[in-house]
């Protein structure tokens, strides 16, 4: 027999706005979250991810749009000088290619945040690094240079540097005016517990990657 009951030919209407209680629930719990995730991206890395354009893709292009390019694999042997055009870049990466030096025009680009530099033949520091002001990330693992010069106490910016595997034997007084530092790469390089010992002591909020320590540097 037909139950004509109102409870019971309530109970699909009530069944159905429940589910539609909770997918709104769950859509919004998704929004708040992915929210979440993107404010939390922008205080760890401080920007959005730029895009990386391939240099031989990018030679017709509008210089003013392109923010990102990325030389990485191209065997090169110094920059090539019609980057120039390209002042609005904020990310260059030039790792693994033979470069000895960057060009003094680098150093012009205003909002330059982010240089790679790593698997080159730098034999020496690029003094024009000192005159980024806006840099934040750092790329110099796998170069030749032995010394950092004491002008890099102007990259005040500077939150990441990579010296991995870079013959490093000394660094000057002022890293410690970089006041927003957070990390440091030296491993894949050799130095005395003393060594290691007091640059933790003076870098007290800045991590600092080492290898286990030996007695071949002081």
């Amino acid at each position: 027999m037909y139950n004509s009951s109102p409870q019971l030919r309530l109970q699909p209407f009530l069944h159905t706005r429940q589910q539609s209680r909770l997918g709104i629930i769950s859509s919004r719990l998704l929004q708040y979250i992915l929210f979440f995730l993107i404010a939390l991206k922008l205080a760890v890395f401080g920007q959005d991810e730029i895009h990386l354009y391939d240099w031989l893709d990018i030679q017709s292009a509008d210089p003013d749009t392109i923010y990102g390019i990325s030389f990485e694999k191209l065997k090169l042997e110094r920059v090539p000088p019609e980057l120039v055009r390209f002042k609005n870049v904020k990310t260059l990466d030039f790792q693994k290619n033979k470069l000895t030096e960057i060009p003094d025009f680098i150093a012009d680009f205003k909002h330059l945040e982010q240089l790679n530099l790593e698997k080159n033949q730098l034999e020496y520091f690029p003094i024009q690094i000192c005159r980024m002001l806006n840099l934040t990330h750092l790329y110099l693992s796998s170069n030749y240079f032995e010394a950092v010069p004491e002008c890099i106490c102007g990259l005040t910016s500077m939150i990441y540097m990579d010296f991995y595997d870079t013959p490093i034997r000394t660094l000057p007084q002022s890293l410690e005016n970089l006041k927003n530092l957070k990390e440091i790469d030296f491993s894949g390089i050799k130095f005395s517990p003393s060594f290691q010992k007091s640059w933790t002591a003076r870098l007290p909020n800045v991590k600092l990657i080492f290898d286990a320590p030996c007695d071949c540097m002081e």
